[in-house]
């Protein structure tokens, strides 16, 4: 991976204080009517089923490109099947309530035998939550089209896909759909902010050391300026530090198999200690924004671009929400390397499935034919011009996106440096072993409490290992 400097010069009269906005700045119009797509207002939560109509559960919405291609996809199938009647709604415009309401409706549609919908919203964690509903962790295997017996699709998704098995086990043994999402865990930081406080922030390498650095500096700056700008920002419904935490365990195994694998092992407990030890000393320097336990994530994400906070850790998906909302904004935001305890041939990321088909729907035939349509080496290749990530679904990507900016370099490094050996995990399983892989509240707290300074890596560690069976 190529070395890059970003730029830390100081920037003129851009003040540090609070700047209201709309929380949800995306269009928020209903869209306009398309031809051969019918598209309701979004506060139509009616059933939608029709004997002659195909009946899609949308997902992206107000996500910038992302329901850019949505509907461009949606347009081109309708183009081309014109004797197929679409009907594209969002689950918002289904008052469901994201990932659990959408579990609970498809299990409903299962148990009562009235499917509503042919494609549907279906990753990891949706699977996941209908298989608490139902009680059945395979109940994919009756309601679900198997896609690996598709004409075609294998062929149409990268190699890793079809030979890791990780990939099936996400959703109960077999594929349900396109791998059209991808994406990786960066530590975000403001250019302007890093310029202000006077440090220069690595691209690649960092490590735990050079992290505890930055919050130091950050510390001793506002105790000599009398300023209140924070280390990270962070919110109450989404702890996403807890991927810098992964990360750093992760990086202290250093085969990628047993990195990944629902194992626990000594090693992984040492690796557990070592962490916590780690995330109680980075707490000695106040690293959190002061209202983490009142921010409401939707609600206050534009803190990072309102200079706000030094760093952020999520995922590459955030492109599309901060370009969504000030594309100007945006510019001072680069994504880095996550830190490590020690370098690995593996980083935090991973690719998912985005919807599935019921195989007793109505129109299941179709409903293959549309989900087909985002098997293509054209819609990749918008994909990642459209949202600077990565996507399971081949196509002929020649680091198309480097050079374009800071989000499309650090998609094509990555990329370059790691090729399939990206995992993530939103269960804990990879670290306490299979039976122990909800734990991530318990988890999640903990990770707050030291951060916060509330309590010792040591008491830490044994209020976790309470937890374990």
């Amino acid at each position: 991976m190529k070395r890059r400097t970003f730029n830390t010069l100081p920037f003129f009269a851009l003040g540090l204080g609070f700047t209201s906005c709309n929380p949800f700045p995306f269009h928020s119009d209903s869209p306009p009517r398309e031809r051969g797509i019918e598209l309701t207002g979004e506060n139509d939560s009616n059933s939608f089923a029709a004997q002659n109509q195909l009946n899609w559960m949308g997902h992206w919405l107000r996500e910038d490109k992302r329901e850019v291609l949505v509907r461009e996809v949606a347009q081109e199938f309708s183009f081309l099947h014109q004797n197929i009647a679409l009907k594209l709604k969002f689950w918002q415009q289904l008052n469901l309530a994201h990932k659990p309401g959408t579990a609970k409706a498809i299990a409903s549609a299962i148990r009562s035998g009235k499917l509503d919908w042919d494609i549907v919203w279906l990753d990891e964690d949706i699977y996941t939550l209908v298989s608490e509903e139902l009680g059945n962790p395979k109940w994919g295997e009756q309601h679900l089209v198997n896609f690996e017996e598709v004409a075609g699709f294998t062929e149409t998704q990268k190699p890793f896909i079809i030979q890791d098995p990780s990939y099936r086990n996400q959703t109960g043994g077999f594929l349900v759909g396109p791998y059209i999402e991808g994406y990786y865990h960066a530590l975000f930081y403001n250019k302007n902010v890093a310029a202000q406080i006077g440090i220069n922030i690595k691209y690649e390498g960092m490590t735990f050391d050079d992290l505890l650095g930055y919050a130091e500096a950050v510390n001793l700056y506002n105790r000599q300026t009398k300023n209140n700008i924070a280390t990270f920002y962070e919110s109450k419904d989404w702890m996403t530090l807890e991927i810098l935490f992964q990360n750093l365990v992760k990086s202290e195994i250093l085969d990628f198999k047993e990195a990944k694998s629902e194992v626990g092992s000594s090693e992984k407990n040492a690796a557990l200690f070592k962490t916590l030890q780690a995330l109680e000393t980075l707490g000695k320097f106040n690293p959190l924004i002061p209202s983490h336990r009142e921010n409401n994530w939707a609600n206050t994400r534009h803190l990072m671009l309102d200079d706000r906070a030094l760093f952020y850790v999520n995922g590459t998906w955030m492109y599309s929400h901060w370009h969504g909302m000030d594309a100007q904004k945006m510019s001072k935001i680069v994504p880095v390397e996550l830190p490590s305890f020690q370098k690995t041939n593996h980083y935090l990321g991973g690719y998912i499935p985005t919807w599935g088909v019921l195989k007793n729907s109505k129109n299941r035939d179709s409903a293959i034919k549309l989900l087909m349509n985002w098997c293509t080496p054209k819609v990749a290749e918008k994909w990642v011009r459209y949202t600077r990530n990565p996507t399971g679904i081949r196509g002929n990507l020649a680091v198309a996106e480097s050079g374009i900016d800071s989000f499309g370099e650090f998609q094509s490094d990555i990329t370059a440096r790691y090729g399939a050996n990206v995992h993530y995990s939103n269960y804990t399983g990879y670290l306490f072993g299979a039976k122990n892989r909800n734990l991530s509240k318990v988890l999640h707290q903990q990770i707050r409490n030291l951060l916060a300074g509330e309590i010792t890596a040591k008491n830490s560690y044994q209020q976790i290992l309470s937890k374990i069976q």
